[in-house]
């Protein structure tokens, strides 16, 4: 699978970065196929299914009747075990199927997206998506002329942002800095260390691809992450909005990222709202951006947005019938579909754990034609800028795709009445320029060095 075609333009993404993680992951799912087959265990939870495109989960062994009591103990047990069921472990035994994909069973896990192959995919283009609107895989300043030697990415997925900047690490040592002094030693440039961290393993061993890297399996609905105090030079968290209840965010979202950070450290959060909106003809850029960022922003045609931007709701039919639902789902699941908002006033009520701080918001138009860009002379895009919006659009349009069990049961609609539904509101999104009026995938990146 090639990358998108805009992933070697100006921005920092490497051509072949996409390509080169999914052959990493495809090599260590793999090896982890042979490993199993050799032994009489199932096969690893945290190994994706990739016939199935979806994560295979083990058999659980119920004849084990050896103990203590000898053989009447365990038939006794074996009797009783068969009369009361034990309660399901979701520890060993994550995922359930639900039409052909793959999702945590656990009723008290919140996440509403599958766990497989296909997700993984989607996930990848997005954070690509998030590199090319951004620049580089982070955006906090002091990060481009100071490497950290300890990185820590939470609700780290397939590790493929860990990978994107372990290279654009490598590309700023290369070129040098005020304190990148340029030195090709293949140990200077293997000082970084990647840790991820999520709930199921899906990552591929990165080391394969000369990354540092070692990944922790935690639930981040824990109140606590498993590491020592002032640990890392670098948090970042990306689309963890999901993982845990709105209620949790709000209560404190950074604590334990902040814990766990050195102080001069840096945290970053980059997440998207699940929500669409309109955005008002010509929206004037904050005053406070930069002239690259502008620039920036031109090159790609989206647009740097603040709380003073004017956006109307959603004009597409489809969109708002998928907003109501979305909100309405994400109640019931106590999940937040605009974590953009809490995120910016999580960085706001821990401003004085920040010597500095900043943040970008930005709006990617979903639609290649929008009515009022035509009229405003900004001329027409050019394949980058197409490539990017189609590629935004992509990722929004699985995404509800992923999300199809929990927002049919929200709509109530019936198998039939979904499906139509569905072949309509894509055949107007793709094809029919449903998108003209200017919805926008909304997205956002904040940070801060702590005191």
């Amino acid at each position: 699978m090639n990358g998108p075609s805009w992933a070697g333009s100006s921005a920092y993404v490497h051509p072949s970065l996409l390509q080169s993680h999914l052959e990493a992951y495809a090599s260590w799912r793999h090896d982890s196929l042979d490993t199993s087959s050799s032994s009489t265990n199932s096969r690893p939870l945290s190994a994706p299914n990739t016939n199935s495109s979806s994560l295979s989960t083990p058999s659980q062994n119920t004849n084990n009747n050896s103990g203590a009591g000898g053989p009447g103990a365990g038939a006794s047990t074996s009797s009783l075990s068969s009369s009361v069921p034990a309660p399901p472990d979701y520890i060993a035994k994550p995922f359930t199927r639900i039409n052909d994909r793959t999702y945590f069973r656990d009723p008290e896990n919140p996440y509403p997206l599958p766990c497989d192959l296909p997700e993984i995919h989607r996930q990848s283009l997005r954070t690509m998506t998030l590199i090319r609107v951004f620049g580089t895989p982070f955006c906090a300043p002091q990060l481009k002329d100071k490497r950290p030697k300890k990185v820590l990415e939470l609700a780290c997925g397939s590790g493929l942002w860990s990978h994107a900047c372990h290279d654009c690490f490598l590309e700023q040592h290369d070129v040098g800095g005020p304190e990148l002094p340029k030195d090709t030693s293949k140990d200077n440039k293997s000082t970084t260390s990647f840790t991820g961290l999520d709930i199921v393993h899906i990552a591929p061993d990165l080391r394969r691809k000369g990354v540092n890297w070692q990944f922790v399996r935690h639930d981040l609905r824990k109140p606590t992450l498993p590491f020592p105090s002032e640990h890392f030079d670098f948090v970042f968290i990306k689309d963890a909005g999901l993982c845990q209840s709105a209620t949790a965010q709000q209560i404190d979202l950074l604590g334990e990222p902040l814990r766990v950070l050195k102080r001069g450290g840096i945290l970053e959060v980059w997440d998207s709202d699940h929500v669409f909106r309109a955005l008002l003809p010509n929206p004037t850029p904050p005053p406070n951006l930069s002239k690259k960022d502008q620039k920036h922003a031109n090159t790609t045609a989206t647009y740097t947005i603040s709380s003073a931007t004017p956006f109307a709701a959603a004009q597409n039919k489809y969109l708002l019938d998928y907003n109501s639902w979305i909100e309405k789902a994400f109640e019931k699941r106590k999940l937040t579909p605009m974590p953009c908002a809490t995120i910016g006033l999580s960085f706001t009520t821990e401003a004085d754990a920040f010597q500095s701080s900043g943040s970008r918001r930005v709006a990617i138009p979903l639609g290649a034609e929008v009515r009022w860009e035509q009229t405003s002379g900004r001329g027409k895009l050019n394949a980058d800028q197409l490539a990017l919006r189609q590629t935004a659009l992509t990722t929004t349009i699985q995404m509800i795709e992923g999300m199809e069990p929990m927002l049919m049961e929200a709509s109530g609609k019936s198998r039939d009445e979904w499906d139509r539904w569905w072949a309509a509101m894509t055949t107007d999104l793709l094809q029919k320029n449903g998108l003209a009026n200017g919805e926008c995938l909304e997205v956002g990146a904040w940070w801060g060095q702590k005191r």
